[in-house]
């Protein structure tokens, strides 16, 4: 056994309506198992790396808006001296 058999692969039906035809290469994958279970490996693999640099891209504007509500919380809690200063 091989340790890709392991990997839950999209439906083929997913694969060829999805994979763009430089790696479903249909010609060839159709009629032969070993290509075609190639060629979902490199879209699975194609499909992990962009959602990888998407949940970075994520994370990114995650500490962003968390910094900016740091920011804003700072403010808001030096805004209440400043208003009992006013109010006496």
């Amino acid at each position: 056994r091989s340790k890709h058999e392991e990997i839950e692969l999209v439906s083929l039906e997913e694969f060829y309506k999805e994979a763009p035809p430089e790696i479903s290469r249909p010609a060839i994958t159709l009629s032969e198992p070993h290509q075609q279970t190639l060629a979902r490996l490199d879209w699975e693999l194609e499909q992990r790396k962009r959602l990888a640099e998407k949940y970075k891209e994520c994370l990114t504007s995650k500490e962003k808006i968390l910094k900016e509500i740091e920011v804003k919380k700072e403010y808001l809690s030096s805004l209440q001296p400043r208003l009992n200063s006013i109010m006496q």
